[in-house]
């Protein structure tokens, strides 16, 4: 069955600037209390620094960060999209390890604990929680699946193979790894002025 008109929305990827909006939005907010601030704060981190869904991090306890800031990299293998174990490397130059410092908790247990429990929130309350903010601050363009796009955007544009992304992100197919690689606004401008007239 075909999408029904006017439902189709081009997506945009959430690139540094995106991800810099979110951070001081969530720290200047008011209305949000101080764990769901930390949720925020870590899920945004993580998703911009390596690329995840947030099935791949849902489950995550202090333990997985410190052993990420340790050894600067982490093995994901899990059950959820990507079947296959997938490394993903951190690099002190970019300070990535940093960014895993501030977000790394000083009691041990998942990063996203339902509240006044030991147990991880489910993934669709994690995404929910997390959608509803990023589409206050950013717009219906943007959800937690824009940080995948901005992420292997990103690598594109460091100039990276999609053979060396679709590794790196954990996909089967490179024709899959290619449909997430946006153009950006800035890059549809400078291609305008570029044109002769």
């Amino acid at each position: 069955m075909a999408r029904p008109k006017g439902t189709t929305r081009a997506k945009k990827p959430i690139l540094k600037r995106e991800f810099e909006r979110l951070i001081n939005a969530v720290n200047r907010s008011l209305e949000i209390k101080s764990p769901t601030k930390m949720k925020l704060t870590r899920a945004f981190t993580l998703l911009y620094l390596t690329g995840c869904r947030v099935s791949e991090i849902a489950e995550l306890k202090t333990s997985d960060v410190s052993y990420m800031i340790e050894e600067n990299e982490y093995s994901l293998a899990n059950n959820t999209k990507t079947k296959s174990a997938r490394l993903i490397s951190f690099d002190e130059d970019y300070m990535q390890i940093e960014f895993l410092k501030k977000i790394l908790p000083l009691d041990d247990g998942y990063l996203f604990a339902k509240n006044n429990s030991n147990k991880a929130m489910t993934v669709s309350a994690l995404k929910l929680l997390m959608n509803k903010f990023i589409h206050r601050v950013l717009g219906d363009f943007y959800s937690t699946h824009s940080f995948r796009s901005g992420y292997i955007t990103t690598a594109h544009q460091l100039g990276l193979s999609l053979e060396h992304i679709k590794t790196d992100i954990g996909h089967k197919n490179i024709a899959t790894t290619a449909r997430y690689v946006t153009v950006t606004s800035a890059e549809i401008s400078r291609g305008k002025t570029l044109r002769e007239w």
